[in-house]
This record gives structure tokens, C-alpha cells and sequence, in this order.
């Protein structure tokens, strides 16, 4: 194996749920970068593929925060994806294309409401594990 060949994964398909405080829903998720698939990494990485979306399904997302900052990235073609977004108590609705800051310890969640595009989410440092 070369040098650095093992900083070079592929994105691995899991199921939303998977992830505490989030529910199932009809978004294909890629997890593209956490301590198990790369150890040397404080960055989780997953990326949220949105596309033939129902017209109605679950909420799926509870609020949490975690002991590190976070990066939301939401992308489109024809910047009409959408989502929900909660900081604390307070509600957004953010269409593409946009950045979300979240800072550590701020409670959150982010639901997509229509439209379709990509959603990276980024956490940087630390334990990017959640809690309420």
C-alpha cells in the first residue's frame, strides 16, 4: 500500500436513523468521513442525497447539540432545495444554496421541507457525538 492511500475511503451508505436523535426518512445519507474509517480524523463528514421526496413523511430530526462547532452545507442545481432549521427556539427556513454555522452547544436540528440537492453536513473536532 502507498503512503497515504489509507486517507482515501470511499462514502459509505447508512440509513439516517442510524444516527442518534434522528429518525427515518427518505433521504439516502453517505457517510463519508469518521474516526472508525479514518482514526487520525477529529472530522465527521456525511453528505444527505435528497430527491423524489414524498409529499409528506415524519418529522425526523430532534433537537441536539454537540460539544464541537458544526457545518451544514445545503446545495441544489436550481437552488430550490429547502429545509427547516432550529437553533434553540428560534425556526428557519433556508433554501439553497446556503451555509449553516451551528457552534458548539447549540441546540438543533435541520428537516428538508421540498426540493432536491445535496446536504453536507461537517462537524468539526472534538466528540461530535450528540446529546439533548
Amino acid at each position: 500500500m502507498k503512503k497515504f492511500q489509507k486517507y482515501i475511503k470511499k462514502g459509505v451508505v447508512e440509513p439516517l436513523e442510524k444516527l442518534p436523535f434522528h429518525g427515518k426518512a427518505p433521504i439516502k445519507r453517505l457517510l463519508m468521513l469518521d474516526k472508525a474509517s479514518i482514526p487520525e480524523s477529529s472530522t465527521y463528514i456525511s453528505v444527505h442525497v435528497i430527491k423524489d421526496l414524498p409529499k409528506e413523511f415524519p418529522k425526523y430530526s430532534e433537537l441536539h447539540k454537540h460539544d464541537c462547532d458544526e457545518i451544514n452545507l445545503i446545495l441544489s442545481e436550481d437552488d430550490k432545495l429547502i429545509y427547516k432549521v432550529q437553533f434553540e427556539n428560534e425556526l428557519y427556513e433556508v433554501s439553497s444554496p446556503a451555509t449553516i454555522f451551528i457552534p458548539k452547544g447549540v441546540k438543533h436540528s435541520a428537516e428538508v421541507l421540498s426540493g432536491k440537492g445535496i446536504f453536507v453536513c461537517i462537524i468539526l473536532q472534538g466528540d461530535y457525538n450528540a446529546s439533548k
